[in-house]
This record gives C-alpha cells, sequence and structure tokens, in this order.
C-alpha cells in the first residue's frame, strides 16, 4: 500500500499544470481555421500529441503534423509534457468536441488539403478495368518510360516498349521520344490494387473490336 500511494503521488507531480482555468477557456465556436494559438504540451500518444491552447478541450497533434523536416517516428522524439508550442488551428467542431492543430506552415496545410480534395475527385482503382482507354498527360520521363496523369488515384506508367515510336527509336532513351506535356492516348494493360499501380500501354491491342486509329 505505501508503495502503491507513492507510485501515485509521484503520478499527480509529473501532471502538467494547465495554465488557463476551466471556467475561463475559450469555446471552440470561436475558432477559426488557421488561428495561431500558444499552448502547452499535455501528454503523448504513439499517433501523436495532447496540446492545451486554453480551449474547452485539449488539440490534438497528429504525429503527421510535427515536422515534415525530419521524420518522426513518436512525438517523444521533439516534444516533452510541459513544452510550451505554437500551433495552428487545423479544424474545430464544437458539436463534437474535437480540435484538431499543426506545428506545419498553413501553406502547407492548405496545399495539402487542395491535394486531398482533388484525390477525392479522381478515378478510383475498383474503377478501372483492364483495356480501358484513357487519355492523359505525360508528368515525368524516366530510363524504362513515363508516367501519365490520367485522372485516378495514382499516376499510370508506359514503358518505353509500349510507346507506338519505340519501334523507330531503338537504343534511345526514353526521352527522346516521350517528353513531359504530351497527350497521350492509353490502354490498361494492368491493375495492381495492392500496390495501387497501373501499367498502360499506348499501342491499341489488337483484340478490341472497331478501328485502329494512329498515333500522331
Amino acid at each position: 500500500m505505501f508503495v502503491k500511494k507513492e507510485q501515485q503521488k509521484k503520478k499527480r507531480a509529473s501532471r502538467v499544470k494547465r495554465p488557463t482555468p476551466l471556467d475561463q477557456r475559450t469555446p471552440l465556436s470561436e475558432l477559426t481555421p488557421g488561428m495561431e494559438l500558444t499552448g502547452t504540451v499535455i501528454s503523448l500518444v504513439n499517433f501523436g500529441a495532447y496540446i492545451d491552447v486554453g480551449t474547452e478541450c485539449d488539440g490534438l497533434l497528429h504525429i503527421s503534423q510535427i515536422s515534415r523536416d525530419v521524420f518522426v517516428e513518436h512525438p517523444k522524439q521533439v516534444l516533452t509534457p510541459g513544452d510550451e508550442v505554437t500551433v495552428r488551428v487545423r479544424a474545430a467542431s464544437p458539436e463534437l468536441k474535437k480540435l484538431q492543430v499543426t506545428m506545419l506552415p498553413m501553406e502547407l496545410v492548405e496545399l495539402e488539403r487542395e491535394k486531398r480534395e482533388e484525390l477525392e475527385d479522381r478515378i478510383p482503382l475498383e474503377d478501372i478495368q483492364i483495356d480501358d482507354e484513357l487519355w492523359g498527360e505525360i508528368v515525368r520521363v524516366t530510363d524504362y518510360g513515363a508516367y501519365v496523369e490520367v485522372g485516378a488515384i495514382t499516376d499510370g506508367f508506359l514503358h518505353f516498349m509500349d510507346h507506338p515510336l519505340w519501334v523507330d527509336h531503338h537504343g534511345s532513351h526514353p526521352s527522346e521520344f516521350m517528353s513531359v506535356g504530351d497527350r497521350i492516348r492509353s490502354w490498361v494493360s494492368d491493375i495492381d490494387s495492392e500496390r495501387q499501380r497501373i501499367k498502360l500501354t499506348a499501342n491499341r491491342p489488337n483484340h478490341l473490336p472497331g478501328p485502329r486509329r494512329e498515333f500522331r
């Protein structure tokens, strides 16, 4: 019993004191995205940290919102309970009593939000089938081919041997006949849902019905 009481006493002593009394806290309804707040790190968890920023509930600082300069495996690498930190509001829900905060620059947060919204409008892999015809734009050329933006959640990969002009460019680097910005007509030759990959060919499959259109 003595040991247990001592452990409880140490645990109470180790708790971080909150700077703002409960009756003087700001309601979440008064927060807006991007608002800068100064807070105190209250506790650390595997997926982030809880920050007391003087509102009706602690803000969750997800581990992905701590830094982009270094890889943070656990928040204890950069944060300690009691630390004073500057954060910005990512999202606040007065109804759910939830607050999300970030230590990243708001410009980066906004850019990532726009990317997420863009991905939501893209074609999921489950809606794509082998032999589907897709028009796209080459966004990157490598030693083995090119990545083509086809409106799906991931870019398709076009191997240089699956490009119609490869016949006339044996031994040439793919950049000799494929360039960033080129619009290209392609067909899906393989889908790897587990690895989130789409393989393309710019040579119209012979087994498809209908007239063949020459590549230009």
